[in-house]
């Protein structure tokens, strides 16, 4: 693993946003959304603000998601990276569907046919600074239906982090990535502090896990956790949960939306906030005294043989 990265871009607190929006299958008028929440990050003097995954579009189903796809270099998303020149500010664009280059070069062969979920961070020049496709992909029986997302999404081979941001050390992951909890201490072990969680979330598993998976990240990592999420009913057959919402380092829940509305949720990121929650409780160094018990064999012990209580 690289040596972990310093803190961040200096000791100076800064506001970032999350945004919660709906989008559905028309592109104008999602771009007009993301416009409006990028307008009143930038008026509330947030340095970042990240977007929902499928920011971009929400189809119904992957036949569909398949034939929309589209290049980084395409027209669409150098709109988006416009926004960010226009509003001079940091934007984590989280789950575009993105259609690799190699496989419009190709025609599909070297990426099997499958798109990417990227997770882009664009920097106020309008540059793309970062490009994370996300790696746990959402196969899985639930009370909103059957999902397969493997069957049209390629899967991310790596884990990425972008370093002294004015937010900090930036770890970048999506949606269902939540529930693997290496993938967060692998940021942390990098030196990352924010880490940035945009999803789409099922309204089943929403109300279930949703806060308490993103609480439960924040308190492992001792990092800011920001996730921006899409509501509502996009269509017939698909609708999210909501609840934007950022954690700070003790898991405390420092901004949060509701079930329902488009908005943004404003917090600011602490660095002496973050700085001591580590030093009074160096959970890394703990993990790092302990590591070759995390790869040893676990000794299972045979309880089978002794005496059932009756009572």
């Amino acid at each position: 693993m690289a040596a972990a990265a310093a803190i961040g871009a200096g000791s100076r607190t800064c506001r970032i946003a999350v945004a919660q929006m709906r989008s559905t299958d028309a592109v104008e008028e999602n771009f007009a959304a993301v416009r409006r929440l990028v307008q009143q990050a930038s008026k509330a003097q947030c340095s970042l603000i990240s977007l929902p995954e499928c920011f971009e579009w929400m189809g119904s189903g992957p036949d569909a998601s398949l034939a929309f796809a589209q290049p980084i270099s395409g027209p669409l998303f150098t709109r988006y990276q416009g926004l960010a020149k226009e509003f001079q500010i940091w934007i984590s664009y989280g789950g575009f569907h993105e259609r690799p280059a190699e496989d419009e070069a190709d025609g599909g062969g070297v990426m099997d046919g499958r798109i990417c979920n990227a997770h882009l961070l664009v920097a106020p020049d309008g540059e793309v600074v970062a490009n994370y496709h996300k790696a746990h992909l959402f196969d899985v029986d639930t009370a909103d239906g059957v999902f397969h997302e493997s069957s049209f999404t390629r899967p991310g081979t790596e884990q990425v982090m972008v370093s002294n941001t004015p937010a900090g050390n930036i770890g970048l992951t999506t949606c269902y990535d939540l529930r693997f909890p290496h993938t967060y201490a692998n940021l942390r072990a990098a030196g990352a502090t924010v880490l940035l969680v945009p999803s789409a979330f099922m309204p089943s598993t929403g109300a279930a896990h949703w806060e308490t998976l993103l609480r439960a990240r924040a308190i492992e990592t001792q990092c800011y956790v920001a996730a921006a999420a899409q509501y509502g009913q996009h269509n017939p057959k698909r609708g999210s949960y909501g609840h934007s919402i950022i954690v700070d380092p003790w898991g405390e829940v420092v901004a949060a939306l509701g079930g329902d509305g488009e908005g943004i949720a404003v917090a600011e990121i602490d660095p002496a906030r973050l700085a001591a929650v580590r030093a009074k409780m160096p959970v890394l160094d703990h993990a790092k005294a302990q590591e070759a018990l995390y790869t040893a064999a676990v000794n299972v012990v045979d309880g089978s043989g002794y005496p059932v209580p009756t009572s």
